[in-house]
């Protein structure tokens, strides 16, 4: 299956195991962690591994979003992952999403953001987990899970190489029955609530995916990024797209679920990546992920993080690359 390009971006394919950042002797153990940019990427191009499963756009602006569950290619060859707590659903039309946005950046703000895609189903990998249950021990699907968190790590090396610090956004969708925006801050909905009622900040900040900007900033509070008047949900919800937490919804209540973010966002906003912080985005379908909701989400969002941006950091557009 070959992926959808937009007019203007080159596609290079880049055979599996030519890519510089990766090796099958470090699958026993893996940390990502930052590594220095060694080969020449090129800004507004499309990268792919081997099998062209996994995909990486190089952006201009230092925001990262990563696709992990909204592949639709299902090798014959791969067999279905059934390991206990598999989970295998697909979050659709997130790519087209991603995509969206992509567009709305590029054609109103004249900058694009990284994007990461696995175009593989959910069913044979997942990308939002370790290596070993997101595998389930295949060992074709190890060097695919290889390949996507390299352009992941590689994408925020880009990011924060040119412009000092990235936004990282793992972009889901929920099928939950309220429909609005989850973002995961890796906080269980309880601490989300103890965030609202100020109780434990000191503590909560230090856990959430936030906190390296935090400790990079010290004119903003964790409280205000959760659920002031510049947090992205306040923001987003000012767009007309409800989200939680925000200040207009703070928290879920007992008999909601609500996903607080998975392996992408604990691992590439810990301290291992201290230039990069950011949350997940759990989408719900109706008027967001569906197709007549898309662009205009898609408006929402590049307007929503420009202010965010304006008001929480020091990066303003063009986002021109550090010298």
């Amino acid at each position: 299956m070959k992926p959808n390009h937009l007019p203007g971006r080159r596609t290079y394919w880049v055979a599996a195991f030519s890519l510089v950042l990766w090796s099958l002797g470090c699958s026993k153990n893996i940390t990502p962690e930052p590594k220095a940019v060694t080969s020449s990427w090129v800004a507004n191009q499309s990268y792919y591994d081997g099998q062209k499963w996994s995909e990486m756009v190089v952006g201009t602006m230092p925001l990262v979003i990563s696709v992990p569950h909204g592949g639709t290619v299902e090798p014959s060859n791969i067999p279905d992952r059934t390991c206990p707590d598999a989970t295998t659903v697909r979050d659709a039309n997130t790519i087209e999403l991603a995509r969206a946005i992509e567009q709305e950046f590029v054609k109103n703000y004249g900058v694009r953001p990284y994007l990461v895609i696995s175009h593989i189903a959910r069913k044979k990998i997942d990308q939002n987990r370790e290596m070993e249950p997101g595998t389930c021990g295949n060992a074709l699907m190890k060097e695919t899970w290889q390949a996507y968190h390299n352009f992941v790590d590689t994408a925020l090396a880009l990011a924060t190489r040119n412009h000092g610090t990235a936004l990282f956004i793992d972009l889901h969708g929920h099928g939950h029955s309220v429909q609005r925006l989850e973002l995961g801050y890796n906080l269980t909905a309880s601490e989300v609530q103890d965030v609202s009622l100020n109780r434990n900040l000191a503590t909560l900040a230090a856990k959430s995916s936030v906190n390296n900007l935090l400790q990079a900033n010290n004119q903003i509070t964790f409280r205000n990024m959760m659920v002031g008047d510049y947090g992205f949900g306040t923001l987003i919800r000012n767009e007309g797209f409800a989200a939680v937490p925000s200040k207009q919804d703070p928290y879920p209540l007992s008999n909601q679920p609500y996903f607080s973010g998975g392996y992408n966002t604990r691992m590439y906003t810990s301290a291992n990546f201290p230039k990069v912080h950011g949350w997940q985005i759990e989408c719900n379908m109706t008027g967001v992920r569906d197709t007549n909701g898309r662009p205009l989400f898609a408006a929402a969002f590049a307007k929503a993080i420009m202010q965010y941006y304006a008001n929480n950091t020091s990066l303003r557009p063009p986002f021109t690359p550090l010298r």
